[in-house]
């Protein structure tokens, strides 16, 4: 197994704790965890873009009214069901994106030409989120897609085969599993408390 593919595998393994995961409270816990392993990685977190999420997600389900009411605004009612299944799926949804970016952050390889060409288009993708935030300002839009472009373009940002850690431990990525799986069978334990 090659070392920059330990983190995929690992993610891999964890996704099933998130899609199987019903209880809101321990889904929202796995959410922290993957947001601290994509942080651990070199990622940034933005709380605007993840609060955006949560509340458009939830103000969505609240078009389909479902399980108890908790008030009305006018003829429109809120309830407890809609909320909790919309910040589940906004939740699930947020995991699924810092944890995708954690099991990226080594650049993994696959076999093959075809397995070559997805590498690259990763540390492509990588490094175009990463330069774009560091882009200001934003507007002319056009201009700076051309500075993107430009900084892209430069040396240190050639796509190499080469490992970006050599020095990946399994012991953490089993203890990150452990965790996951861990929160995803107390969420089956306790599966009607606290929602």
């Amino acid at each position: 197994m090659k070392k920059n593919n330990i983190r995929l595998l690992f993610g891999i393994a964890i996704l099933p704790a998130l899609f199987f995961q019903n209880n809101i409270t321990a889904l929202f816990l796995q959410t922290l965890y993957a947001i601290f392993l994509a942080l651990s990685s070199g990622r940034k977190f933005k709380l605007l873009p993840n609060l955006i999420l949560l509340v458009g997600l939830s103000l969505a389900h609240l078009l389909q009214p479902n399980g108890l009411l908790l008030f009305t605004l006018g003829s429109f009612p809120i309830t407890l069901g809609s909320l909790i299944l919309g910040s589940h799926k906004a939740f699930l949804l947020i995991s699924l994106i810092y944890l995708s970016q954690y099991m990226v952050s080594s650049r993994p390889t696959f076999p093959g030409k075809l397995g070559a060409l997805i590498s690259m288009q990763l540390f492509y993708f990588g490094q175009i989120s990463l330069t774009w935030s560091t882009i200001v300002p934003k507007k002319p839009f056009i201009g700076a897609i051309d500075k993107l472009l430009f900084q892209l373009e430069e040396p240190s940002h050639d796509y190499k085969e080469t490992f970006l850690s050599k020095d990946e431990k399994i012991l953490p990525k089993v203890i990150h599993l452990i965790l996951f799986w861990t929160l995803f069978s107390l969420g089956k334990v306790f599966a009607n408390w606290p929602l």
